[in-house]
């Protein structure tokens, strides 16, 4: 990924969120308790993992341009 986009603030948010959801989702992992509230929590946990990696890939797609305000009309 390259650093040089125009917002580096959502870069970095973006990485610090999967690796946040990543930690919870070990965490109940190694905790082993299965039953329907903590499977419930990884679910919604893997759900924003997955959600998290599509916004990096969006960034690093569109080179951070998404994250800017827009200042002319469309």
């Amino acid at each position: 990924m390259a650093w040089d986009v125009p917002n580096k603030k959502g870069r970095v948010a973006s990485i610090l969120s999967l690796i946040f959801w990543s930690i919870l989702i070990s965490f109940i992992i190694i905790k082993g308790d299965f039953s329907a509230y903590p499977v419930l929590m990884l679910i919604v946990f893997i759900l924003l993992d997955i959600l998290t990696v599509v916004r990096i890939y969006q960034e690093w797609k569109e080179n951070g341009e998404w994250l800017e305000p827009k200042t002319e009309m469309e």
